[in-house]
């Protein structure tokens, strides 16, 4: 299942059949986060949160842009998603996203893996300097 936004400048795909990780439901988003396209995120996000165990493995390796809209986004998630029992991570997100969760003291308070093949693992993910 996947959604496009705004001329496709947001692409979600949603993997339910992930044999790789039967216990997480594998979102990839594609492109700009921002607060054009954030509230389509949401409600992908959300959908994916009524799947059965209610764990997301959002990869943002492709993202592009985000904006304090797309923080916002993480952030309700994640709350949504910890009320119902369940999880959200973050795989893999670029430097600059890294540099955003920092600047706005958000880091630590989302589980990060580096591999699509470890979820189970966290690791700080710090920006570049």
């Amino acid at each position: 299942m996947s959604i496009a936004s705004r001329a496709c400048r947001l692409e979600v795909r949603m993997d339910p059949s992930s044999c790789t990780h039967p216990l997480w439901m594998v979102c990839r988003v594609t492109g700009e986060v921002d607060i054009a396209t954030a509230h389509a995120l949401r409600e992908h996000l959300l959908t994916a949160l009524d799947q059965p165990g209610h764990r997301i493995l959002l990869d943002l390796s492709a993202v592009t842009f985000m904006d304090a809209s797309g923080l916002d986004v993480l952030v309700f998630v994640k709350r949504m998603a910890v009320r119902r029992g369940g999880a959200l991570r973050l795989l893999a997100p670029p430097a600059a996203i890294c540099r955003l969760l920092t600047a706005s003291g958000l880091l630590g308070h989302f589980a990060m893996s580096h591999e699509l093949e470890a979820p189970e693992q966290t690791e700080l993910i710090l920006p570049a300097t």
